[in-house]
């Protein structure tokens, strides 16, 4: 099955919950099974909180390709330019009360995918997320581009 769905939302906290409608009705019919598609839509709901709260944008478009196996979702927005790649990685480790606040968001897109993009296009942030349908695989392997190991 190939299809592509897009939306185009204005960035403020009261569209995230058709954002979040949008996603899973679009892999609807996907490969992806319950678990990944929560996931696929978890991850968006956080890029889209964070372009919300922090990236001063007029409004975001989300473009979902559903593909065999997989799915792909594009999230663009014309706000401050922010890789969140390049962020760094939170403490996770050290005692909760000595952490530092925030950075978790990032964390979970990455932990909740199988890979992310970033790139600044015509003037626009570009954010491109794509899960996997695992058959069965171990779902530690999520986390591997954590380890350093992040592709497109």
């Amino acid at each position: 099955m190939m299809a592509s769905f897009t939306m185009r939302a204005i960035a403020s906290p009261e569209s995230l919950a058709e954002i979040s409608r949008f996603i899973l009705e679009a892999v609807r019919g996907s490969d992806l099974d319950e678990r990944e598609a929560f996931h696929l839509m978890m991850a968006a709901d956080e890029a889209c909180t964070n372009i919300i709260k922090y990236g001063r944008s007029g409004d975001i478009e989300i473009k979902c390709d559903v593909e065999d196996g997989k799915v792909e979702v594009e999230i663009v927005d014309d706000g401050v330019p922010f890789d969140p790649l390049k962020a760094p990685p939170p403490d996770i480790d050290g005692p909760l009360e000595e952490r530092k606040v925030g950075g978790l968001g990032i964390y979970f897109i990455r932990a909740l995918t199988d890979y992310l993009r970033y790139e600044r296009r015509g003037g626009k942030n570009v954010l491109t997320m794509t899960v996997i349908h695992s058959s069965g695989a171990d779902p530690a392997d999520r986390c591997r581009h954590l380890n350093g190991r992040s592709g497109a």
